[in-house]
């Protein structure tokens, strides 16, 4: 186990956004809420294996859960506020070889909304430093320092607004025309034409029912209080209008 999370951590892999990403962010009337980020990398073992990587001796399948507070000490690039969200987050990596089956879950309480943002935002850092102690020791699990690891985020081509009663994303058209400098992004496009899929859905619970729920991908729940926006990396450099949405509750 912790030597192919050695070979992704080594290749890079962790660094892009995954195959299936998760996001589902519950709001409560006093703007408080939990973000809970569900991650399936499963297809990264099957790409590991057809490639002819040694996978080592297959062990014991993982399952664990990392309370961030035991971690954030590790993340010095983190502020005094950062560190105050990740301390109340919880981590749960499954991970088995046999099964082909590689599945993180990132969950986090917030206070406000303006929060979410900043947890959106070390999730990655979190993500990569507790991955790196779980293949500490093993063959390149730290073959490239983190300032060397490529980056891909969809969200830097973005703003995101939460305000009362209000959700909007929507995107930055001086950036996005500048995307195909960005080799990030690129890279993740070309993985994409090669089969591996990178879809993302983003779920919102609200407090109460949607006035309005606005965007080419927008599904709204029969109550009206839930919210799904399903996206791919193709949505992206096809047709950006199909990552932005409005919502009014």
């Amino acid at each position: 186990m912790k030597k192919l999370l050695g070979l992704l951590l080594a290749g890079g892999m962790l660094a892009f956004t995954s195959c299936e990403t998760t996001r589902e962010i519950t709001l409560n009337e006093n703007g408080s809420g939990s973000l809970m980020t569900t991650t399936d990398m499963s297809g990264l073992i099957g790409i590991a294996k057809m490639s002819g990587q040694d996978m080592g001796k297959s062990e014991k399948a993982l399952d664990t859960t990392i309370n961030l507070d035991k971690m954030v000490d590790s993340l010095p690039e983190l502020s005094s506020d950062e560190k105050e969200l990740v301390k109340k987050g919880v981590l749960g990596l499954v991970m088995n070889l046999d099964e082909e089956k590689l599945v993180t879950k990132l969950q986090f309480p917030f206070e406000n909304s303006a929060q979410i943002k900043k947890l959106d935002e070390v999730s990655d850092k979190i993500m990569k430093k507790a991955m790196q102690k779980e293949a500490a020791g093993k063959e390149g699990a730290s073959a490239i320092p983190d300032d060397q690891m490529p980056k891909a985020t969809i969200d830097d081509y973005f703003t995101m607004t939460y305000g009362k009663g209000l959700i909007e994303r929507k995107h930055i058209p001086e950036k996005y025309a500048k995307v195909g400098e960005d080799q990030g992004m690129q890279a993740l496009k070309e993985v994409s034409g090669q089969g591996m899929p990178f879809n993302n859905t983003l779920i919102f619970n609200l407090p109460k029912p949607a006035k309005k729920a606005e965007g080419k991908n927008v599904k709204l729940s029969e109550d009206k209080k839930k919210v799904t926006i399903a996206t791919s990396i193709d949505d992206f450099f096809d047709d950006v209008t199909k990552l932005e949405f409005r919502i009014e509750y």
